[in-house]
């Protein structure tokens, strides 16, 4: 028997999409597409995912994280510290992570224990991976566009993913935002694999090595890290800003929309926070990019926090989320739906 080209494109973009969590996908319309120059070697995956105005979303404040121990261990047998992965980067990337450790893992002398230190319960600093949140506006129309499966040679923007963003959203006080991503990079972080900037249908977070351990290792439908502005009440306030996009399950819990630990995930239907599968998440860290690399910069909010300090991250979420299609490019067929009792392509 033989085979054409055709039949392992085709072959190569059902996995692609198998990759994307079928269940999680419910009746998301799927459609494959051949390329122009019919010459894509791996399947390319666009996912794009919307959220009207007026529906649920959240600004995250800051706070203290609960610890997982199946993550951050104990203090017997502490993990993740992100002592190796500060000590192997140079440059402008060492002075960054010197100061923000919880990008790659958390110090010791930044986690607190039980009475008889047997345990560790929270940790030590207050950052954007936390448990409070005000409820507030916002309205998302993003694709990512998945072109190349890992991390290549050369500078952060030297990629062949993309993504399309429309992202305005508000805080607490009634100030408006919009995030106006510029182009997609991959972050220089040890040990973070990006997949060249844009991932889709993989784990981040966690024990992955990939995104700060202080969120839990998730599933993600589609994820991207970039460059871009920051707009404020019509204004541009910064630009060359990291931000990070992710459609991740729903890591936050029905009754009081605390971040679940590793150890909590799936969380069941009930447990979820309005019961949905999933969501879609900003962060923009104290990070900008620059000519010479990431360097330590807050996110010149308009938010003030009860200390009279300007809240210097972005953690937006957006909770009724709607994975509208995903399109697969390098195999041709026709439009079918994920669950349908019979596909075609």
């Amino acid at each position: 028997m033989t085979h054409d080209r055709r039949e392992f494109l085709q072959l190569g973009a059902l996995a692609g999409v198998g990759a994307l969590g079928v269940d999680g996908l419910g009746d998301v319309p799927i459609r494959f597409e051949q390329d122009a120059d019919g010459e894509t070697g791996w399947p390319g995956i666009d996912v794009r995912v919307t959220q009207a105005p007026g529906n649920t979303a959240h600004w995250v404040l800051p706070g203290r994280r609960a610890l997982s121990e199946y993550v951050f261990g104990t203090p017997d047998n502490p993990r993740m510290t992100g002592r190796h992965w500060v000590d192997v980067a140079e440059g402008p990337v060492k002075a960054v992570l010197e100061e923000q450790t919880f990008q790659v893992g958390l110090p010791l002398e930044q986690r607190r224990t039980n009475e008889d230190e047997s345990a560790y319960t929270i940790a030590d600093v207050l950052t954007g991976y936390s448990d409070s949140a005000e409820p507030t506006e916002g309205e998302l129309d993003l694709t990512y566009s998945d072109r190349q499966p890992w991390d290549t040679p050369g500078g952060p923007g030297d990629t062949r993913d993309t993504a399309a963003v429309t992202a305005r959203f508000g805080d607490p006080a009634g100030n408006e935002y919009e995030a106006v991503l510029d182009h997609v990079i991959k972050p220089p972080f040890p040990p973070w694999e990006t997949g060249g900037g844009v991932v889709t249908g993989t784990w981040l977070h966690g024990i992955t090595g990939t995104g700060t351990p202080l969120m839990p290792r998730m599933f993600n439908y589609a994820a991207l890290w970039g460059l871009g502005a920051l707009r404020i009440n019509g204004e541009v306030v910064d630009e060359g800003r990291v931000m990070h996009f992710m459609t991740s399950e729903n890591v936050r819990k029905a009754d009081s929309y605390a971040l679940a630990l590793d150890e909590e995930l799936p969380l069941a239907e009930d447990e979820r926070y309005l019961g949905r599968p999933h969501h879609t998440h900003l962060f923009m860290p104290p990070i900008k990019g620059t000519p010479e690399g990431p360097q330590t910069s807050p996110v010149p909010t308009a938010f003030e926090l009860p200390s009279g300090e300007t809240q210097p991250f972005v953690h937006f979420m957006w909770d009724q989320d709607t994975i509208e299609e995903v399109v697969v490019r390098g195999a041709d067929g026709d439009e079918t739906t994920v669950g349908a009792e019979t596909t075609t392509g």
